[in-house]
This record gives structure tokens, sequence and C-alpha cells, in this order.
């Protein structure tokens, strides 16, 4: 029952799909989603196929990372190139078919003055509400079907990462009702070959965003970006050092505590029942001094944030500033993205043989059909064969310890 209601809403968003896009037409659809698609498909297929076990990891790394950089901006460039050569092919199709009209153009005009000397109302209505529309030509059917192609694979594609990370995050659950229910499709051909690829389709995922959303924003934006998180973070360190380290603060607390004194020996009761004993009704004022402290900053800090971010808006508006600004701006997020990936993935793989990482284990590697087991085409680099794991850094991390 849950598959045909599934089915039914699939083919159900294709079809507005396809009258959407039919009626936009490919220049006024997005095509992010095709460019994403292409890029998992033919790096996953390309690396699924190759043997690179014997290559440095760095140099894995980078033939990978790079391959699906490569594929992202080519298809981009592709699908930027395709818009503006439909849109220069339907530009002069209309304008053809504009001269062809000119003629019939030229003689309305002279039959609504002549309605006009004559007082003709009738005959003036009816060739003022004549329309002379400018015919696309094959380019603009043609623009149509694309349109409507690149839309239902746009909806295929959310609907099937949905799908994906609901399956994914389900099955690292256990619980009872999602074997109960979905047994089969875990067990199903079709899943286990589309679960090869899922945490490739992620990776790809976060390099696609990066790169898109640090075009789009600029370097300047990004970096902005970070100096309010910056000030997020110095607010929050100022909240607690005002709050637990000077005194005239400690004394605000100590009257606060003194006036809400039932509600803060009710919190830290409670916590002394979960076992934290040193929380004491003094330091629970301590905090809601912090807080509002915090959130006071908090406030400037969005008006700073906002008020900078509209100067740097406007300033994007010049096209070679916004050009040079967004391509460094992709090369900051993707630089950002990737190595936080790798770093979160290198201290992962530094637990892969305690149980708990089985789950995970499960999608990073997978049998192949000849009984082989493989680790995950693209995604590989970033857990099992990722640079990082070779720095003493990574190596000396006490995370093993949190989990003995």
């Amino acid at each position: 029952m849950l598959l045909i209601v599934a089915i039914s809403v699939f083919a159900a968003c294709l079809v507005i799909a396809l009258i959407i896009g039919l009626v936009k037409g490919y220049t006024k659809t997005r095509t992010w989603a095709t460019e994403y698609l292409f890029a998992v498909v033919l790096s996953a297929l390309i690396y699924a196929l190759a043997d690179l076990s014997d290559m440095k990891p760095w140099l894995s790394a980078s033939l990978k990372i790079g391959t699906a950089v490569a594929f992202i901006l080519v298809f981009a460039l592709l699908s930027w190139r395709g818009k503006a050569l439909f849109s220069k092919c339907i530009a002069n199709a209309r304008k053809r078919s504009y001269y062809e009209q000119y003629g019939d153009r030229e003689e309305n005009t002279l039959q609504i003055l002549d309605a006009i000397e004559s007082g003709d109302a009738k005959e003036y209505k009816r060739l003022t509400n004549r329309k002379f529309k400018e015919n696309s030509g094959a380019a603009g059917v043609a623009n149509r079907i694309c349109g409507a192609l690149t839309l239902m694979i746009k909806i295929a594609v959310i609907l099937g990462m949905i799908a994906l990370i609901a399956f994914v995050v389900m099955d690292f659950t256990h619980l009872k009702f999602v074997s109960d229910y979905f047994g089969k499709v875990y067990e199903s051909g079709l899943w286990k070959f589309v679960s090869k690829f899922a945490m490739d389709a992620f990776v790809i995922g976060v390099i696609f965003v990066a790169i898109r959303t640090g075009f789009r924003s600029g370097v300047v934006s990004v970096l902005w970006a970070l100096a309010v998180l910056g000030m997020i973070g110095g607010a929050a360190y100022l909240s607690y050092g005002l709050c637990f380290n000077i005194a005239a603060f400690r004394d605000t607390a100590e009257s606060l505590n003194g006036t809400i004194g039932g509600v803060t020996g009710a919190i830290a009761d409670m916590a002394t029942k979960f076992g934290m004993k040193n929380i004491t009704g003094e330091k629970i004022a301590q905090i809601v001094l912090g807080t509002g402290i915090f959130i006071l900053l908090l406030i400037v800090v969005i008006i700073v944030g906002l008020a900078v971010s509209g100067m740097i808006s406007r300033a994007r508006e010049g096209k070679a500033f916004s050009t040079v600004d967004g391509v460094i701006g992709a090369v900051v997020a993707f630089a950002v993205a990737t190595f936080v990936m790798l770093f979160i993935g290198a201290v992962l793989w530094t637990l892969n043989d305690l149980p708990f990482m089985g789950d995970l284990n499960a999608y990073m590697f997978y049998t192949s059909s000849k009984g082989e087991l493989k680790p995950a085409a693209i995604a590989s680099v970033f857990y099992s064969k990722n640079p990082l794991s070779d720095w003493s850094v990574i190596q000396n991390l006490p995370v093993r310890g949190w989990f003995k």
C-alpha cells in the first residue's frame, strides 16, 4: 500500500513538473539538479570501475575530488551556454517572425487610422484587439521540451534525495517498525545498488552546495559570515566571562538569585537529581544573567551583520566585482567544506573498529559483483582512504577514550 502511494505521488509530481516545464521552458528553469545528478553518476561510475588502491592517499584524494569538481563546473558551464544558445536562437526566430509579419502590421496600422477617421468604433475595436505574436520556431519547441525534461529530472532528484536520506536515517535507528514495514526495501536489489553510492552522493552534494553558495555569495560575504560567527562566539565568551569572573556581575547574579530564588532553587534541585551536584541556585542565576547579556549582544551583532550584508550586496551589483568575488568565494567555500569533511572523516576513521560504527561502515564499503569488499568510490577519500589519517594530530586525539 505504501509503495502504491509513493509511486502515485511520484508520478503526480512528474506530471506537474512536465506541465510547468513546458510552460516555462529551459531558459527559465534552474538546472542545478541535472548538473548534480550527472556529476554524481559519472564521478561514482568512473571510480567504482577504476582501481586506485596502489595510489598514494593525497594523490588519490586530489584526483577523485578534482574529477567531481571538474564535472560540476563542466555541467554548469554547459547549462549556462545552453541557455544562452536557446535564448539567442529564440530571439532570432522571433525577429524573423516579426519581419515576416511586418507588412500585415503596417496594413493593420493604416486600417486603424482609417477606422478613426471614419468613426467606425466597431472596426477600430476589432483591429486594435488583433494580436501579432512572434513565433519562436523550432528553437522554442525544443526549449519547452528541454524545460519539461529538466524540471522532471529536478523533481526526481529532489524526491530521490529525500527518500535516500530518510531510508539511511531509518536504517541507522534499528527501530522495529522500520524492519516491519520497510524490510523488503532494504533487502531489494535496487536498495543494495543505490546504497553503494549513498555516501558518494552526500559528499559530492556538500561540495556542490559549497561551490554554488560560495559563487553566489562571494568571498566577501563568506568572510563576513565567518566574522559574524566569530562575533557571536565572542559575545558568548564575553557573557560568560562577565557573569562568572567580574565581581560586579556576580553581585548582580546574587541579587537576581534572591529575587527568583524559588525558580533557580527548583532548577538546581532537578540538576542534583541528574548527578550534577555542582549546580547551585547562584550558578543558575549567573547563567540566566549571562544569557540575557548574550541576547542583547546578539541583537547588536545581528543589526551590524544585516547592515554590512546590505552594503556587500550593493557592491556586488557591479558585474566585474561580482564575478571575481564569486569565483574567489567558490574556491574558499570549496576549500573550507573539503577540509572540514576530511577532518571529520579522519576522526571517524580512528573509531571505525568500534561496534557502533558498523552502520556507517556498511555504507562506506560494499561488496562488488565479484564478491570483493570495496570502499565507496568517492566517499572513501573522506574515510578509509583519508590522507589526514596519517597526521599525528588526528592519531593523538583523545576521541577513542570518550567511548570506552
